[in-house]
């Protein structure tokens, strides 16, 4: 049960690290705006050290990797043509072990990349492909590795790894008389594709693919953050004023997210809040600024070693604290009083906790692609539906069959990551009785305007009693 818990465990260390202990995972919304206040005035005291920024390092997080001089605005001087490349560039040890080697392809501009994977040489070098700059990258089943070439001096801009990944490493590599910069990520489970790897230069933000994700550039006190949002990922990230340029890149959950640093003798704090809900600054203290990226609310405060000023969401005319907000965001499911919250092991089970009552499922038997688990609880009904991610506010319920069945609008829709990488919707509904609980045929969505939602066709439903 204690190893069954590590997820949770790391949400709450990393709040720990903000100044003072998370709240409860099972409160009230009063216990939770109390432990905000607990949390805020231990902030103040541990002067905002940096918090959930530093998620990036864990195992199975996201990545936080500041890798070296910009790729993108490197001068280039050498070419790839001109070296004589036939070295070790990188080793990487985790559930996977993997090994790279650059070497010249005779007659070619561009280099190839030899990979072996536990010991076991690829059958196949790997040829590069253009990247965004002068990025060159090579890919294979469960590992991406970007390269690029270093002629003098210059941290104009960043790399970072984003999304979930093993091992997200970066670095520099002399060969040949030049020096290689490189970045690193296997894939969380074996093969699959690992994180986004995010490049800066200047204002401007692109992926490896050369998709340009929107970002913005806050000053505050004589100080320049650029924060970006990457939506499809699900990632936001922040470059903060210090003189390494390290960026902070961070899951988002529920469009929400906090990421806090110190730079010398002074604390500051940047805060995501999706569309729908406002947040404002509850004091006056230090400097602070706002904007908007992609229609979600950016909130900065650059505040002294007394910390920085303290954010207020409001929920349904309530404020709550931006920390106990995020959090919320990250481990309940929508339902249930006290609220049901979540866990995803890498043994291959979800974990669902209400008070003292808890429920294992099998991801790979009960949340398998095309069926779904029923869960009675105080408060509500909960159906978990693995595989499937639904559309916010767009989901509904079947219950019952034929011409005498209905369908039942979701209270609340959440969507998440399961370990494997697979969605998992959680679908909110008011008590349901024990024979319309058995009569959960399918689930749905409804696009705007339409009268009849589009089943999703669902094979197998079963109900679980939480805590049986």
């Amino acid at each position: 049960m204690t190893e069954a818990r590590e997820d949770i465990d790391e949400v709450v260390a990393l709040l720990d690290r903000a100044g003072g202990h998370a709240p409860p995972l099972h409160v009230s919304r009063e216990d939770v705006v109390r432990r905000g206040s607990t949390i805020r005035r231990g902030r103040r005291i541990a002067a905002a050290v940096s918090a959930l920024a530093v998620a990036g390092v864990l195992w199975f997080g996201w990545a936080v990797a500041p890798l070296g001089e910009d790729p993108v605005t490197a001068p280039a001087e050498v070419t790839w043509s001109d070296l004589d490349l036939d070295g070790r560039l990188f080793g990487l040890s985790g559930e996977t072990s993997w090994n790279a080697e650059l070497r010249t392809v005779e007659g070619e501009e561009q280099p190839e990349l030899v990979v072996s994977r536990d010991g076991e040489v690829l059958p196949e070098p790997l040829a590069a492909q253009d990247g965004p700059g002068d990025i060159q990258v090579f890919r294979t089943d469960g590992l991406t590795v970007a390269v690029w070439l270093h002629t003098e001096d210059d941290t104009g801009g960043q790399v970072a790894w984003g999304g979930r990944c093993s091992l997200c490493v970066g670095g520099a590599s002399d060969v040949d008389g030049a020096r290689i910069g490189y970045a690193a990520a296997a894939a969380v489970d074996g093969p699959g594709d690992p994180g986004e790897l995010y490049v800066t230069s200047g204002d401007t933000v692109v992926t490896l693919t050369g998709h340009e994700v929107p970002s913005l550039r806050l000053s505050v006190g004589g100080r320049r953050f650029l924060v970006f949002l990457d939506e499809k990922a699900s990632q936001w990230g922040v470059r903060g004023p210090t003189d390494d340029d390290r960026i902070d890149v961070m899951p988002t959950h529920g469009g929400a997210g906090i990421v806090s640093g110190v730079d010398a003798s002074t604390s500051w704090e940047v805060t995501l809040v999706p569309p729908e809900v406002k947040a404002v600054m509850s004091d006056d203290r230090g400097e602070n600024g706002s904007a908007e990226l992609a229609g979600h609310q950016v909130l900065l405060s650059v505040g002294d070693e007394s910390g920085t000023a303290d954010v207020d969401v409001i929920v349904d005319g309530e404020p709550w604290p931006a920390e106990s907000y995020v959090l919320s965001q990250h481990v309940e499911v929508g339902v249930g009083e006290p609220p049901v919250t979540w866990r995803s092991t890498v043994e291959g089970f979800l974990w669902l906790d209400q008070g003292s009552s808890t429920e294992a499922l099998s991801v790979e038997e009960e949340l398998a692609d095309g069926r779904a688990v029923v869960l009675p609880v105080a408060g509500g009904t909960l159906v978990v539906v693995g595989g499937w991610a639904a559309p916010a506010e767009e989901a509904a319920v079947r219950i019952g069959d034929g011409a005498g069945g209905r369908w039942e609008a979701a209270t609340s829709v959440r969507v998440r990551e399961l370990v494997d990488g697979r969605p998992v919707t959680f679908l909110g509904l008011p008590e349901l009785s024990p024979t319309e609980q058995a009569q959960v045929t399918d689930v749905g969505t409804v696009p705007g305007g339409a009268r009849d939602p589009e089943p999703l066709g669902l094979t197998g439903v079963q109900v679980v009693p939480l805590g049986d």
